[in-house]
This record gives C-alpha cells, sequence and structure tokens, in this order.
C-alpha cells in the first residue's frame, strides 16, 4: 500500500513545476490499452470501473479529452503508433514498397495466383521494416527500446525495435493452429496476463540509458477472463455478466500499469520518465447492457464500438505525465490524434520531426507556450462491422470528426451525429446543409494523403 501511495504521490508531482527543456533525454513509456473504451476509467467518469493507477497518470499529468485514433481496429492504428503515418498513409507507401519488390523479384510473375497471394502475405507481414519507425529514430540517438504486447508486425526488430517479446513466426506456420495467436504478437501477447518480467528485466538492463518501452497488454480485449482478483469487484454487483466482465478485465489492465509504475519507482526513474496512454480504438461496453449471448456485440464492444464507424470506435483519453516537469492539465478544447504522439514524443527527445509526418506536436501545448489549429481530424477505415464474422469485413468508410460533429461516409450512405447532445442519434436529415462540406472536406483529405511519403523515387 505505501508503494502505490508513493507512485501515486510522484506522479502528482508533475503540478508542482514545468521545464519546457531536458538537459537529459527522457525515458519514454507508451502503453497502449487493447480495445479500451474511452468511458471505461474512474478519470472519464465511470461509477463503476475500478482503474486507480490510470486515474492517477490521469490527473497528475496532462490530459486531452477529445483524443482519437486512427482506425476503428487494431493493425493499422497501431502502424500510427509505430510510424506516425495515418493508415491512408501507411497503405499506400505499403503498395509502393510491395510492387517495387515485385518487380524486382524476377520469379514474382511467373508464380501461380495463390503463390502470389501468400508472396504478397508474407512481405506485408514483413514490410515494417522499410519505413521510419518511432523505435528506429530514438536508436539513432542512443535510446534502446524494447516491445512488449500485441505486435502484427511479425518480429519486433521490423518495427526498429531493438529488443522485443515478439520474436516471429516461420512461413510454415501460417494457417497451423494457434497461428493466429503467433500472428497477434506471440509472447509478446502474454504481457500482463501471464507475465511482466521480461518488461521489468528490460528496464533494469537500462537503468543508465535512455530507453523506450513500448507496452501494450492484450488488455482489456478477448477473452473477457479475469481473474478473480479482479472479477471479485464486479460479481455482486447488478452490472450484466459481459460488464463484469469487460470491466474487470479494464481493471486487470490497470493493475498491470500499476506494476510498471510501481517497478519504475523502485528504480528512481519516474522523475525522468515521459509515460503516455492511447487506446488502440474503442468499444462499447453499458453497465447494463447484455451482450453475452451476442458474439458479434460481445467480441466487438457493442453496436457503437469497435470496428464501427461511431465516435466510440475511435475516442480515447490521451495523457502526458512526466512527474517534476509535465504539470497536470485538462484539455477539453482540442481535437488531437493518435497521428500526433510520434511528433510529441521525438519534440521531447530532441530529434527532427520528419516533414512529412501528418501530425504534430503537442509539446508547445502542454508547455503552455503554444497551441494548434485544428477545426477537424478526418479518417478512412478499410474494414467494418460483419453481421456473421468478429472480425469484420472489407469496407471503406470515411469519418469528420469536430468538436460538435461526428460525420461518416460509407458507399453512398451518409450519418451525422451530434456529439454534445447525442453520439448515437443520426440527425443528417434534420442538417442537410452540413452534409456537402463535410463530403468536401473528405475528398480534399483523401486526395492529400491517399500518395506514399517516402522515397520520391516510389510516388
Amino acid at each position: 500500500m505505501l508503494r502505490g501511495f508513493i507512485v501515486g504521490l510522484l506522479l502528482m508531482l508533475g503540478s508542482a513545476c514545468s521545464s519546457p527543456t531536458s538537459i537529459t533525454p527522457p525515458n519514454i513509456v507508451l502503453i497502449i490499452g487493447d480495445d479500451h473504451g474511452y468511458p471505461y476509467f474512474g478519470f472519464t467518469g465511470s461509477a463503476h470501473v475500478h482503474t486507480p493507477y490510470m486515474d492517477r497518470l490521469a490527473h497528475g499529468g496532462a490530459l486531452f479529452t477529445h483524443g482519437h485514433t486512427t482506425d476503428n481496429h487494431c493493425r493499422p492504428a497501431l502502424q500510427t503508433l509505430s510510424t506516425g503515418l495515418y493508415p491512408i498513409q501507411y497503405a499506400a507507401q505499403l503498395e509502393a514498397f510491395k510492387a517495387r519488390a515485385q518487380s524486382g523479384d524476377p520469379e514474382y510473375s511467373q508464380l501461380a495466383p495463390e503463390e502470389q497471394a501468400q508472396w504478397d502475405f508474407l512481405y506485408e507481414a514483413n514490410a515494417m521494416r522499410e519505413f521510419e519507425t518511432l523505435p528506429g529514430l530514438l536508436s539513432r540517438v542512443g535510446y534502446a527500446s524494447f516491445q512488449a504486447g500485441k505486435w502484427w508486425e511479425q518480429s519486433f526488430a521490423n518495427g526498429g525495435f531493438t529488443e522485443g517479446m515478439s520474436k516471429g513466426w516461420d512461413p510454415d506456420e501460417v494457417g497451423q493452429p494457434g497461428f493466429f495467436g503467433k500472428l497477434m504478437g506471440g509472447d509478446g501477447v502474454e504481457l500482463v496476463r501471464e507475465t511482466s518480467q521480461p518488461v521489468f528485466d528490460f528496464i533494469d538492463r537500462n537503468l543508465d540509458t535512455p530507453f523506450f518501452l513500448w507496452y501494450g497488454p492484450s488488455l482489456p480485449h478477448v477473452p473477457l477472463n479475469p481473474p478473480e482478483a479482479y472479477y471479485a469487484r464486479y460479481r455482486d454487483t447488478n452490472l450484466s455478466e459481459s460488464a463484469k466482465e469487460y470491466y474487470g478485465n479494464c481493471t486487470w489492465f490497470d493493475a498491470g500499469v500499476g506494476d510498471l509504475l510501481n517497478h519504475l519507482e523502485m528504480r528512481g526513474l519516474l522523475s525522468n520518465t515521459l509515460i503516455v496512454y492511447v487506446n488502440d480504438n474503442g468499444w462499447e461496453q453499458p453497465p447494463f447492457e447484455e451482450y453475452k449471448d451476442v458474439p458479434i456485440l460481445y467480441n466487438n464492444g457493442g453496436p457503437n464500438g469497435k470496428l464501427s464507424l461511431h465516435d466510440q470506435a475511435f475516442r480515447t483519453p490521451i495523457i502526458f505525465n512526466w512527474p517534476g516537469t509535465i504539470n497536470d492539465a485538462v484539455f477539453d478544447d482540442l481535437l488531437v490524434s493518435s497521428a500526433d504522439l510520434v511528433p510529441t514524443l521525438l519534440d521531447y527527445a530532441g530529434i527532427k520531426i520528419p516533414e512529412f509526418l501528418p501530425g504534430a506536436s503537442l509539446r508547445p501545448v502542454i508547455e503552455g507556450r503554444g497551441s494548434i489549429q485544428r477545426d477537424a481530424l478526418i479518417g478512412r477505415v478499410t474494414q467494418m462491422r460483419s453481421e456473421t464474422d468478429p472480425m469484420g469485413k472489407r469496407q471503406t468508410g470515411y469519418y469528420v470528426r469536430t468538436l460538435q460533429w461526428h460525420f461518416t461516409s460509407t458507399e453512398g450512405e451518409v450519418q451525422l451525429f451530434n456529439v454534445e447532445e447525442n453520439p448515437f442519434e443520426d440527425v443528417s436529415a434534420d442538417h442537410p446543409e452540413l452534409i456537402s462540406g463535410f463530403l468536401e472536406q473528405i475528398e480534399a483529405w483523401r486526395e492529400e494523403f491517399n500518395s506514399p511519403v517516402l522515397d520520391p523515387s516510389l510516388q
């Protein structure tokens, strides 16, 4: 109990002072919630979900309440956190890299269609090694880096990490029993669910070296199977069973964050560690709605959660906590994107931000010496809800999010939601004058970002 109190006290010290510069680059810890819906933290107002460690991070740091991830499911959203690119940019760049590799392989054109499909799959699984990544850029200035948790990009090395839990898989394992777990990250998905020791060992090996830690437990992601210590808090309530299980997984995730913070505190590292939090995508599980017997809703977070185009599929709190350096503050009038994280972290590490990144550094905002001018967040998804498959179906949709409106467009069907009044009620019929403007914004954005950004010879 005393150790937890000390961690909370150190995290709250962020409100005591602020320094715009740091002589020594900070350690950077990026905590990623997996399917963690915005409403399901104590600090976002939940009266039911117990998240004391996340609450301390939020109350002791800079909290952006209108944060949004760049996609409605994990892999493209995580690619943004690795590269700083919008998913539409990453996909365009990937196709350019792949076309170059295909033309450079004299045997590719001779392959049968199914063999070409296998070649493409294997190439895409390893393609991130061709990109500039946050871990790779940090390594150039002396950072050690460690990947822990979910990781779709085959091996940690493909992301530019110096170490990691996801070691990759062999091509002959594709399609074999258990392969999907390896595709999600293999040993990495054991983080918190089975062990956090590899993370603690990495930290202990780098007490005198600046480090970057990618900390992405597969929680509160399904399976919704919280251990008794976390489920017990909800068992005897009047919550639905699916809510008890999901909230239990949220508390399990929070406990893992607590173990990490405790370890950093015991090693005397909190005062020189920038801790950042973001979700990969959203989720919906109201306290009294039962999804247990509806597999699509149980596995994807209600009708408005993951793989949907609703605001709740994208919204995330974004937290920056650095005790003694970042003041506690709540920014509730700014639209910020997970694409802003790579520029912000590079800024804090003293690294020049690549001009091709679409996001903006939030450091001037956090330090009270600047702002960002952004009227809307715009994005594209290529995977959406299926009535029968929890993994969804290939379908393209676009969205525009302002502080008041959330607009969606899918194959000619448009919807408009007033997020300040009811984020789930379509009011497009009441505001026909707004539709053309949002569609024009989407088209202008698509024309700007649907192209490669690296290596001009590929464009």
